[in-house]
């Protein structure tokens, strides 16, 4: 008699007739050799195999050019910080230009960021002669009537 308390065992021992496929059960056995290469332990392709039954492998994507980001990020600082992106899309250029990437969105960000500078500072130059010339003027003329 068997022990309650113990788990059964997974695998019985052959028939002492010398028969493989029987064990004392009287079950026949799975057979023990692995199935050739290129064919599954099923009809269906598991995980890692193409239907046709040779592994499959995950697709390879390259990864992107070193300053494309910074491209990207000088691009955007243009409209934002036109002085960052002078100095983000001037470094994205020099990366681009050691491995020979075109970075043209770089490109935009520092011509972009010239202009929107450049553009800035004549405001601010227009902005502070306005002022020198409309309080001066005020005070030429408030200082004549002394």
């Amino acid at each position: 008699m068997t022990d309650p308390y113990q788990p059964p065992q997974p695998y019985s021992t052959p028939d002492s007739s010398g028969d493989p496929g029987k064990s004392h059960s009287g079950a026949p056995q799975a057979d023990p050799t692995p199935p050739a290469y290129g064919q599954g332990y099923g009809q269906q392709p598991g995980y890692g195999q193409t239907p046709y039954g040779q592994p499959g492998y995950a697709p390879v994507y390259a990864p992107d050019p070193p300053g494309k980001t910074m491209g990207i990020i000088g691009f955007v600082l243009a409209f934002v910080l036109a002085p960052a992106g002078i100095v983000v899309s001037a470094m994205a250029l020099s990366e681009s230009k050691k491995v020979g990437y075109d970075n043209a969105l770089g490109k935009w960000g520092l011509w972009l960021s010239i202009i929107f500078t450049s553009l800035g500072v004549l405001a601010v130059i227009a902005y502070i002669g306005f002022f020198v010339f409309f309080f001066g003027a005020m005070g030429v003329a408030s200082s004549s009537y002394y």
